[in-house]
Protein backbone atom coordinates (compact mmCIF):
# COMPACT_ATOMS: atom_id res chain seq x y z
CA UNK A 1 0.00 0.00 0.00
CA UNK A 2 1.10 3.52 -0.64
CA UNK A 3 -0.14 6.86 0.63
CA UNK A 4 -2.77 8.73 -1.39
CA UNK A 5 -4.20 11.52 0.81
CA UNK A 6 -7.10 12.15 -1.58
CA UNK A 7 -8.82 8.78 -1.04
CA UNK A 8 -10.97 7.93 1.96
CA UNK A 9 -8.58 5.45 3.62
CA UNK A 10 -5.49 7.48 2.60
CA UNK A 11 -3.94 4.37 0.99
CA UNK A 12 -4.08 2.50 -2.29
CA UNK A 13 -2.54 -0.76 -3.45
CA UNK A 14 -0.75 -1.79 -6.64
CA UNK A 15 1.50 -4.54 -7.89
CA UNK A 16 5.03 -3.37 -8.60
CA UNK A 17 7.65 -4.97 -10.83
CA UNK A 18 11.37 -4.16 -10.90
CA UNK A 19 13.56 -5.53 -13.68
CA UNK A 20 17.32 -5.17 -13.25
CA UNK A 21 19.58 -5.73 -16.25
CA UNK A 22 22.85 -5.47 -14.32
CA UNK A 23 23.07 -1.71 -14.84
CA UNK A 24 19.58 -0.21 -14.71
CA UNK A 25 16.28 -0.78 -12.98
CA UNK A 26 13.04 -0.69 -14.94
CA UNK A 27 10.00 -0.16 -12.73
CA UNK A 28 6.34 -0.77 -13.56
CA UNK A 29 3.10 -0.40 -11.61
CA UNK A 30 -0.25 -2.04 -12.14
CA UNK A 31 -3.56 -0.22 -11.89
CA UNK A 32 -4.21 0.83 -8.29
CA UNK A 33 -7.21 0.40 -6.03
CA UNK A 34 -8.35 1.17 -2.49
CA UNK A 35 -9.05 -1.54 0.10
CA UNK A 36 -11.96 -1.30 2.56
CA UNK A 37 -11.20 0.68 5.75
CA UNK A 38 -11.08 -2.40 7.95
CA UNK A 39 -8.46 -4.01 5.70
CA UNK A 40 -6.27 -0.90 5.67
CA UNK A 41 -6.40 -0.67 9.48
CA UNK A 42 -5.41 -4.31 9.85
CA UNK A 43 -2.58 -4.09 7.31
CA UNK A 44 -1.19 -1.01 9.04
CA UNK A 45 -1.13 -3.04 12.27
CA UNK A 46 0.97 -5.68 10.50
CA UNK A 47 -1.60 -8.27 9.48
CA UNK A 48 -1.15 -9.92 6.09
CA UNK A 49 -3.94 -9.84 3.52
CA UNK A 50 -3.61 -13.56 2.87
CA UNK A 51 -4.84 -14.31 6.39
CA UNK A 52 -7.97 -12.13 6.21
CA UNK A 53 -10.33 -14.96 5.32
CA UNK A 54 -13.04 -13.26 7.40
CA UNK A 55 -13.00 -10.41 4.86
CA UNK A 56 -12.07 -12.06 1.55
CA UNK A 57 -12.93 -15.71 2.14
CA UNK A 58 -10.60 -18.61 1.50
CA UNK A 59 -10.82 -18.25 -2.28
CA UNK A 60 -8.77 -15.04 -2.31
CA UNK A 61 -5.52 -16.98 -2.17
CA UNK A 62 -3.81 -17.88 -5.43
CA UNK A 63 -4.65 -16.38 -8.80
CA UNK A 64 -7.81 -14.59 -7.73
CA UNK A 65 -6.43 -12.46 -4.91
CA UNK A 66 -8.32 -9.92 -2.85
CA UNK A 67 -8.90 -7.86 -5.99
CA UNK A 68 -10.78 -10.82 -7.46
CA UNK A 69 -13.16 -10.66 -4.50
CA UNK A 70 -13.45 -6.85 -4.62
CA UNK A 71 -14.26 -6.87 -8.35
CA UNK A 72 -16.51 -9.96 -8.22
CA UNK A 73 -14.11 -11.82 -10.50
CA UNK A 74 -13.71 -9.07 -13.09
CA UNK A 75 -9.98 -8.64 -12.35
CA UNK A 76 -7.56 -11.15 -10.81
CA UNK A 77 -4.29 -10.57 -8.98
CA UNK A 78 -2.20 -12.25 -11.65
CA UNK A 79 -3.59 -9.81 -14.23
CA UNK A 80 -2.44 -6.87 -12.12
CA UNK A 81 0.99 -8.45 -11.77
CA UNK A 82 1.14 -8.99 -15.53
CA UNK A 83 0.41 -5.29 -16.13
CA UNK A 84 3.18 -4.31 -13.70
CA UNK A 85 5.66 -6.45 -15.69
CA UNK A 86 4.47 -5.01 -19.01
CA UNK A 87 4.85 -1.46 -17.68
CA UNK A 88 8.38 -2.23 -16.45
CA UNK A 89 9.27 -3.56 -19.89
CA UNK A 90 8.25 -0.39 -21.76
CA UNK A 91 11.74 1.18 -21.61
CA UNK A 92 13.26 -2.09 -22.80
CA UNK A 93 10.76 -2.89 -25.55
CA UNK A 94 10.61 0.68 -26.89
CA UNK A 95 14.23 1.57 -26.17
CA UNK A 96 14.58 3.55 -29.42
CA UNK A 97 11.68 5.80 -28.45
CA UNK A 98 13.12 6.49 -25.00
CA UNK A 99 16.53 7.32 -26.50
CA UNK A 100 15.16 10.11 -28.72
Amino acid sequence: MYSVPEVETKYMDASICAIYDGNNYYIGFSPSFEYPKTVVKRVLKGEELGYMEDVFGSTAKGRKGAIGVLTAGRVYRDELEEYAVIMALTKIVAKEVYEK
